[in-house]
């Protein structure tokens, strides 16, 4: 049974579809392997959040967000708030996240 409720932003599900329309044009493999990751990353943060570190990207307010690096270059950035996980953005880290008004 999961300790923590995930709860997405709405946002997360547009980018979830630009990043995996990006990376079918290049690799399905890369694609699927992205999907089972995020996947995989639900469970976890189901499990304990707190297992992922906090975020100290300068573009972000300090102290508050945790990040949980999948896929080789992409991240989801999340806050912890009782039983509750918010997850707030899935970026890739290859661009800047003051692109994506957190």
């Amino acid at each position: 049974m999961a300790r923590y409720t995930v709860i997405a932003a709405s946002r997360v599900d547009s980018q979830l579809i630009r990043h995996i329309r990006f990376l079918a044009n290049v690799s399905l493999p890369a694609a699927r392997r992205f999907r089972q990751e995020y996947s995989e990353i639900l469970d976890r943060l189901e499990e304990n959040p707190f297992q992922f570190p906090a975020d100290t990207d300068p573009n972000l307010p300090e102290d508050m967000y945790r990040k949980a690096l999948f896929a080789h270059c992409y991240k989801a950035l999340f806050t912890v708030e009782n039983r509750i996980v918010y997850l707030d953005a899935v970026v890739d880290c290859r661009q800047s996240t003051a692109a994506y008004d957190l």
